[in-house]
Formats: structure tokens, sequence, C-alpha cells
């Protein structure tokens, strides 16, 4: 190996990586040889891993249905295709991303915007429930970095009592769970995404858990290109192609055999940093009640106003080589493609006021105590000259 080799294996073993997936050697082994018979029978789209990946993900979430698809973005167009958004508004949080405001937008529905609860981080239930009009389809209440939406049982009862849909954005909940209850069951729809970063990865995915048959149904079709009973000779309606592939398939079956291992050790990690930074007086570090599993995709916490979050975060990776991120800043209302929506500076105060304080120190399933430790003793070296 020559220097600038070793130099860079140095560099790589130094960093803290933000997020990164978990697959440990048993099942690495064990997945080759699952992808080498997947490739051996030809068979690379709507097979029986994707048949088994959506048997195990319905069992463990609760649902009657769970259809496999291609990203959590197409599982959110399906669902709201199902609803019939076109013409229509859908509610959901400015603090959220964006590839969700896309999806309505490309399903021909409007999307209405509303802020954020700081202490939370998920949606304001009052300004959503607010928002509600006569052109109002339904509302996303998003699980913003696996924390359950606290308020989701009581928009559930106001959207069955206003005829209107509840959809879980459950794209970062995966093993979270309220009162027993796991993500995917709370709405009566809710969407998965299985993103490189997220808790459960296939690489690239997506999944549609319910209990509605007529949506489940509707999802088998519009994933291969609006098939009917017949396959691609019966095309009933103009679908896309949103199929999940077998090889991702058998990613995620073993993702989700580990699922309840990797949300534990992530919320043995965070209760690391709590104990470590929780004297901070310059570190707020959102709490939540016994009742919530959370599955902490992000962990976000806020730095005192005044602090230059953007200068703490460089001088993290800088200084420490930790990877730091944050969690929709900026906010959908701040993004470019919203400006010609009508959308700008003030519209969401709490939103804005919150995002520009937050930052996620590093949180995944293959973080280590030692890491954990590290990474603390850094933000408290960092806060002392960023005060």
């Amino acid at each position: 190996m020559n220097e600038v080799a070793r130099a860079a294996a140095a560099a790589a073993a130094k960093k803290v990586a933000a997020a990164k997936p978990r697959f440990p050697p048993e099942d690495i082994a064990a997945i080759q040889a699952a992808i080498g018979e997947v490739l051996a029978s030809g068979r690379l789209i709507l097979g029986p891993r994707t048949e088994q990946f959506e048997e195990a993900f319905r069992a463990y979430v609760g649902a009657e249905h769970a259809v496999a698809v291609g990203t959590g973005t197409a599982a959110l167009q399906i669902a709201f295709r199902h609803h019939r958004i076109a013409g229509r508004e859908v509610i959901l949080p400015t603090n959220n991303f964006i590839g969700v405001v896309g999806a309505v937008v490309a399903e021909g529905g409007v999307p209405v915007l509303v802020d954020m609860d700081p202490g939370s981080f998920c949606m304001d239930a009052e300004g959503a429930l607010s928002a509600i009009g006569p052109r109002t389809a339904g509302i996303v209440a998003v699980h913003i970095a696996g924390r359950i939406d606290p308020a989701i049982d009581r928009l559930r009862a106001e959207c069955e009592r206003r005829g209107i849909f509840l959809i879980e954005d459950a794209a970062h909940a995966h093993g979270a769970s309220l009162a027993g209850r796991k993500a995917g069951v709370l709405a009566p729809t809710a969407c998965f995404s299985f993103y490189p970063t997220k808790v459960v990865t296939t690489g690239t995915g997506g999944m549609v858990t319910t209990n509605d048959a007529a949506l489940a149904k509707l999802a088998r079709s519009l994933r291969h290109h609006g098939v009917g009973a017949g396959g691609l000779d019966d095309v009933v309606r103009f679908g896309n192609d949103w199929c999940l592939g077998e090889i991702n398939a058998v990613l995620g079956a073993f993702q989700l055999r580990r699922l309840d291992e990797n949300v534990a050790h992530r919320n043995a990690m965070v209760e690391r940093y709590r104990r470590l930074l929780g004297a901070c007086d310059w570190l707020s570090i959102p709490s939540h009640p016994p009742q919530v599993r959370h599955a902490y995709y992000k962990f976000p916490v806020l730095l005192r106003e005044g602090m230059d979050r953007d200068r703490f975060r460089r001088m993290l990776w800088t200084d420490h080589m930790i990877e730091n991120g944050g969690i929709y800043d900026p906010p959908c209302h701040l993004q470019p493609v919203m400006r010609d929506r009508g959308f700008g500076p003030g519209a969401f105060p709490k939103a804005e006021k919150t995002l520009a304080r937050q930052l996620c120190p590093p949180i995944h399933s293959q973080l280590t105590p030692a890491q954990v430790d590290r990474v603390a003793a850094a933000m408290i070296e960092v806060a002392g000259r960023c005060a």
C-alpha cells in the first residue's frame, strides 16, 4: 500500500459516518447466496422473493396488505391516485422531503403546507386541521426522524369524521410504534421508503401497507404499467415501471429480520448521547413519552439560539471528521421550486426558526459506543468555540 492509499485508509477509519446500513458478515454471505439463486432463476422482478418480503413486512407491521414498489415516492403516488387527488388539496408539513410535495403535484393535486411542532419535529396538528377546506382531499402525517406523529390518532379521527383521507408517511419510521401499534397501521394507508440511508434499506424501494383491498389491488396494477389479471396483454389503466427488483427484495428481507435489534441499538446510542450531552446548556435534545418507540432514522438536536449552526457543523467535519446532517432545512416552502407557487420566507416561522438551529449527530445501526463518546466530546469542544 502506497502513502496515498495509507492516508486514505487512515482517514476513512477516523471518519464517523452520519448514516450507514448494517449488513453483518453472516448476512452478507447468505444474501450473496440468495442473489445467486435469483440470478440463476432468471426471474428479476415480481417473483417469489418480492412476495416473501411483502408477506414478512405485512406480518411485521400488522396490516392486511403490503405491496412492494420501486421507491417511497412511487408508494405515495399510488396512494394519491387511489384517493383521486387531481384538482384537490393535500395538507402536509413544510419540514418534509420535497419529493412528497412532488408526488402530490405529479398526481395533479395542490400541496397545502403547514408549520411544524418544534417539540416533536412533526406537523403542527392545529395548523393541519385549520387548513381543511372544501377542496381538501386529505392529510399526510409524516413521522419525522422516526418519531410517530403525536397527533396521529386525533388526525385519524378528524379525517374519518370529515370524510377525507389520512396517509402515514412512514419513510423514517420502520420499527417505530405508539403504545405497541407499529407505524404502518396507524392510518388506513402508510407509505415506506427503503432508500440507502433508511432504517431498512433495499438499495432503493418502497412499500404500501393498508387494510384496503382495493388500494392494494390498484398498487399491484400501477406498479407494472397498469396490468389487469392478464398481465401485460391486459393493461386496464396507465401505470408506471414501479416494480421492486427481486435482488432488492432479498436485501429487504434480511434487513427486516434485523429491524428490532437495529432499532434497539439506535435507541441505546441515543440514550448514551443523552447521558453525555444532557447537561449542556447550549443544546436541547427533544424527548418523547414512554409509549413511543422512536426509530431514530435521524437524531435531531437544537443548538442554543445565537449559535452559528453552520459553523458548528463545518467544524465537526473539518476538525474532527464527524459527518453530521440536518433534517429538511431548508423546509419545502423555501425550496426554489416552490417560489412560483406563492411560498417564501416568513410563511412558516416555527419551521424556519427551529430548523435553522438543528443538526443531526451520527446515528445508525453500526454506530459504536466509542464513536458516540467521540462525537459527544467533539460537540462539546466545538461548542466552546462557537458559543
